[in-house]
């Protein structure tokens, strides 16, 4: 490596300086450290475990004082209960050691209690300890933790026994210590403590731990998976021995020491623990202390190095200075090229920067040439989307309108000025368009809807048909930016299909006007015979009574074949509503019931699980099933078997009507839906042909698969609603 170079120069002084500084703080740091600091931190902390011991002690013991001058004076009533119960109440509510004050008899069974719990009333409590200590002739005693019947809490019991003049027993007087007292003692040592403190009872519960809430159920310390380091130091063993001791130990693989000391006359367990990091805090700050004199030490490096860095620097900042430059002009960047004698990185560096500046002149012109080019198609993309043929609005995923294009404003009568910028509710309400529901499943359930018919109000209130498609916008990354509308006015298209429908309709009445004609024809021929018939006298009334029954049959099929034409040529629109379609096809079983009892037919019904409903002329499908149905009843034989079922596909409802009669033969198929065609000797030959009519009237599809033999199957196919 080359001497002269900065790549030596500088680490090497630095290096020199770095060592000194590690040498001099090794020294500081023995110097500081040899402190006992470890053994001190263990005397505070178990001298605060002690100070708390004895404060819940104080506690304790004023509380149990008091219990027992209640009962002492419980005890001068000579059994009256009313002013057990009035002492009672008046401890409760005039000093706040307590949750709970009760009294219970000697039987075990609690009277009455502050406050009251109905539920609990006359229980028994022999099961507790407290009851027993005070049974056996304690004065006073105090229950391990437990969990209170009436308040549902944990809590210990203070009691004292309540006598009557004859010195017996009647009862016991109890009140429930509650552990947020016993909290307030523990939360003032906490106050400039960083560790943790908590207390058990005599038994090992849980009774303060700032991990633990309202307790409402009783938890051992063993829950709390201590590892102690050493065996001897299992906790269960020192609340045994009930000795003063600190431990060191592991819970959830932190390290934690723990200063233990005990409630004197309860036997109550108060531990002291910090984590390790925590005892060590001290030592922590004696290092911040040497960082300081670390950092003295660096600075005076630095003043050292300042100096010798001068005289390296010097070229630099005549570089710098002239790269500043280049700031205030950079479409006409000059060559960096300063006078240096120096073979060293300096002079590298000047060659380097003087090939930069002329890579960058050239980047720069690249770069105005592509920011010119982008913004002529951005021009040119604003153009087209001007100039579309169909309305776009985009909203933005907040949903703010960012465009709204001429074609928009030409279809709606509404100026973009009135919302860009806005919200996409404000669109909605001014051109009475319900896209909520769309719009939740393009955002949410990445739905593409294309080309849906909605019809919006135009600024001059009027209905403007239009077709709507609606997508996502996404960035590069996938991720949506906001939702597309697309919509093209097709009022005109939907008045040119009413036309070409109306024009349809006439063509078709024309050519069914000419069959029906036809098909009049010889009934009529068949119907003057026979009155000429009637006319001669020859033939005796047994006679004449059978040619006015055929005239009957004659007149009556001339009846049905005028009212199958007339359900065509009745033009009357219904009003579209919300159909069930189980219950539609229920209603017309119903009606055609007494014709399958009547043949003994089979039906099976297979419905979807879920009531499907469609939007459509009601009355319409009802007739188109009915004959559908009817169609058949009557192809099966007696016996025979129809299978209707319901089903949702995709948008679709489809309703499957099928059947084991005879079936048809592929010649019989395509004739089926043609107006007067029909296979039965009384048949019209309009119902299917009607069935037909009505369902694409629905927007609808109506299907036949059908086999000689085999049966048939009929499918229609309608829109479901969501």
């Amino acid at each position: 490596m080359n001497k002269n170079s900065l790549k030596f120069k500088i680490p090497f002084f630095i290096m020199i300086f770095a060592v000194a500084c590690v040498v001099i703080t090794g020294y500081l740091f023995q110097y500081i450290a040899i402190q006992n600091i470890e053994i001190n931190i263990f005397n505070k902390n178990l001298s605060m475990a002690r100070m708390i011991s004895n404060q819940i002690d104080i506690y304790v013991e004023d509380a149990k004082n008091t219990v027992v001058t209640a009962a002492n004076f419980s005890s001068q009533s000579h059994g009256d209960m009313e002013k057990i119960e009035e002492e009672i109440f008046r401890i409760y509510d005039n000093f706040p050691y307590f949750d709970l004050m009760f009294f219970m008899n000697k039987e075990g069974q609690m009277v009455f209690s502050k406050p009251s719990n109905d539920h609990v009333k006359n229980r028994m409590y022999i099961d507790r300890s407290y009851y027993w200590d005070i049974m056996e002739g304690k004065a006073s005693t105090v229950s391990p933790l437990l969990i209170s019947s009436v308040l549902k809490e944990a809590h210990f019991i203070i009691a004292a026994p309540v006598y009557n003049d004859r010195k017996e027993i009647i009862g016991l007087i109890g009140a429930g210590l509650p552990l947020h007292n016993i909290q307030r003692v523990v939360e003032k040592n906490q106050e400039h403590f960083s560790g943790t403190i908590w207390v058990t009872d005599e038994n090992g519960i849980m009774a303060v731990h700032p991990d633990i809430g309202k307790l409402k159920s009783l938890t051992h310390l063993d829950e709390k998976q201590i590892i102690p380091n050493r065996e001897e130091l299992q906790f269960s063993r020192i609340l045994e021995e009930r000795k003063e001791i600190v431990v060191d130990y592991r819970i959830q693989e932190e390290e934690y020491y723990g200063a233990v000391s005990f409630v004197p006359n309860l036997d109550w367990m108060v531990v002291v623990e910090q984590k390790t990091d925590a005892v060590f805090l001290e030592i922590t700050q004696l290092k911040v202390q040497l960082k300081n004199v670390i950092i003295m030490v660096i600075f005076t490096a630095l003043i050292f190095g300042g100096i010798l860095a001068h005289k390296i620097t010097k070229p630099i900042s005549i570089l710098v200075k002239k790269v500043r430059k280049l700031g205030y002009g950079l479409r006409e960047i000059q060559p960096i090229n300063i006078q240096v004698d120096m073979k060293d990185e300096i002079g590298e560096l000047n060659e380097a920067f003087h090939d930069m500046t002329m890579q960058l002149k050239e980047s720069l012109k690249e770069l105005h040439e592509s920011y010119v080019r982008e913004s002529q198609l951005q021009q040119y993309l604003n153009n087209i989307l001007e100039n579309a043929g169909s309305g776009i609005f985009v909203v933005d995923k907040t949903g703010v309108i960012t465009i709204f294009n001429k074609k928009a404003e030409e279809i709606s009568g509404f100026d973009a000025i009135f919302f860009i910028n806005k919200r996409q509710e404000e669109f909605f309400e001014r051109t009475k368009l319900n896209l909520e529901d769309i719009l939740k499943d393009v955002i949410e359930k990445d739905k593409a809807f294309q080309d849906i018919e909605v019809t919006m109000k135009n600024s001059l209130g009027e209905e403007v048909v239009v077709s709507l498609t609606v997508s996502r916008a996404l960035d590069k990354e996938k991720n949506i930016i906001g939702v597309i509308f697309l919509f093209r006015d097709i009022s005109k298209i939907k008045m040119i299909e009413a036309e070409l429908k109306r024009e349809d309709r006439i063509k078709t009445l024309g050519e069914l006007s000419a069959s029906i004609i036809h098909d009049l024809g010889n009934p009529l021929a068949g119907i003057s015979n026979l009155v000429e018939i009637l006319k001669q006298d020859n033939y005796d009334e047994e006679s004449k009574q059978e040619v006015l029954n055929v005239l009957e049959e004659e007149i009556k099929d001339l009846n049905r074949l005028v009212l199958d034409f007339l359900k065509y040529t009745h033009n009357t629109q219904h009003e579209q509503e919300k159909t069930n379609v189980n219950e539609l096809m229920e209603g017309v079983i119903y009606l055609l019931k007494s014709e399958m009892i009547n043949k003994t037919i089979i039906i099976k019904k297979n419905y979807h699980q879920d009531p499907l409903f469609i939007k459509v002329d009601r009355r319409g499908i009802k007739q188109a099933l009915i004959n559908i149905l009817k169609n058949s009843i009557q192809a099966v034989e007696v016996d025979g078997k129809i299978d209707i079922t319901i089903k949702k596909e995709e948008e679709s409802v489809i309703i499957c009507i099928g059947d084991n009669g005879m079936g048809m033969e592929e010649k019989e198929l395509e004739k089926i839906f043609y107006p007067f065609y029909t296979t039965k000797k009384e048949g019209t030959g309009l119902g299917l042909w009607i069935a037909y009519k009505m369902i694409k009237e629905q927007e609808g599809y109506i299907n036949v698969k059908s086999k000689k033999q085999a049966g048939t199957e009929i499918y229609i196919t309608l829109p479901c609603m969501e």
